[in-house]
């Protein structure tokens, strides 16, 4: 065979080993980009699905905020509406209590308030405050406590007393604060349970 025929069919063998060569180039080129895109695909599902949670996970925590805000906000509300309920009770308990001493047992009870006051404190020596019209509801009274107690008791009047009465040592160094409004302050923490309790159904202030 002359040598420009063996050329040719050289040619042609190498030719055929390389679109051999260039077709498995190709489907590894396929597989490696169909692995890749699936890859790449499955990576995306996965942010993708990551994101959601993460948006999910997101809408949640700030829904809870908003609930629990708008329980707390209630709460605030009941609470704050409870504690001006209670207020206008003690305010109007205030009321009855400074017309007190529009009662026959008034001067009765003032002359206990003083002598609880007495017995509480040390000494023999007293001045005792009194409103200016409960004056002569326990003038002699007092007169006569003094003689019992064996007493030295001074009596005073006081503007700013709308009932009851203060006691106070000789030397006014000790106070026992026996006026209406003492007593109403001392005893407000059983009233508000009372009023819990009677109004709201229980003793405490909790919602």
């Amino acid at each position: 065979m002359p040598i420009w025929g063996e050329m040719e069919l050289f040619c042609r063998a190498i030719l055929d080993e390389g679109r051999k060569e260039a077709d498995n180039i190709v489907t590894r080129a396929k597989a490696e980009a169909e692995r890749v895109i699936a890859g790449a695909q499955g990576r995306a599902e996965k942010e993708l699905q990551e994101k959601i949670v993460a948006q999910r996970s997101e809408a949640y925590v700030e829904a809870k905020r908003l609930v629990d805000s708008a329980e707390l906000e209630a709460k605030k509300r009941i609470i704050a509406f409870r504690e001006q309920l209670i207020q206008e009770i003690f305010s109007a308990l205030e009321l009855r209590l400074r017309k007190i001493s529009d009662q026959p047992e008034y001067p009765d009870f003032l002359l206990s308030t003083i002598r609880e006051g007495i017995h509480s404190l040390p000494g023999k020596e007293f001045v005792i405050e009194i409103k200016k019209d409960d004056l002569e509801l326990v003038k002699e009274k007092i007169e006569a406590l003094g003689r019992e107690l064996s007493a030295k008791i001074e009596l005073r009047t006081s503007p700013s007393i709308k009932g009851g009465s203060r006691i106070y040592t000789g030397d006014r160094r000790l106070l026992y604060d026996n006026s209406l409004l003492a007593r109403l302050r001392r005893r407000e923490d059983k009233i508000r349970r009372q009023i819990w309790k009677k109004i709201f159904g229980t003793e405490t202030s909790r919602s």
